[in-house]
């Protein structure tokens, strides 16, 4: 079940390490919610939603011109609805989206990471 997650206040942050695409910076104080207990992600590397990775697919495939894009586009947005926390601001960072991404782009296309990279 998804949280409407409420943030702790200024004197109950915990400190934590600071990570930025698995790069350690330090010890930083992070809110975490009063409901789930989930720690917010406070980095710059902010989770997005699901549309703005299809719409990466979208554009893949419309410059690589793939046939057979409107069922493999599906099949990979049924995928990503399948992973319950994968737009969560506080439990996900964009780094670990589009990891999750490239793996399931893997299970429907033949097409190397620097490829999809560009479009991220």
């Amino acid at each position: 079940m998804k949280c409407d997650h409420i943030d702790c206040g200024n004197t109950e942050k915990v400190w934590l390490p600071y990570i930025v695409r698995e790069h350690p910076g330090g010890l930083k104080p992070h809110p975490f919610c009063t409901r789930c207990g989930m720690v917010k992600n406070i980095g710059s590397d902010r989770a997005t939603g699901r549309g703005y990775f299809i719409n990466v697919l979208s554009r893949i495939e419309k410059y690589l011109q793939i046939p057979g894009s409107s069922v493999r586009m599906r099949l990979v947005a049924k995928d990503l609805e399948k992973i319950e926390d994968f737009d969560d601001a506080y439990s996900m960072s964009k780094y670990s989206q589009e990891k999750i991404f490239l793996n399931i782009l893997k299970k429907y296309y033949q097409l190397p990471d620097r490829t999809v990279q560009q479009f991220l």
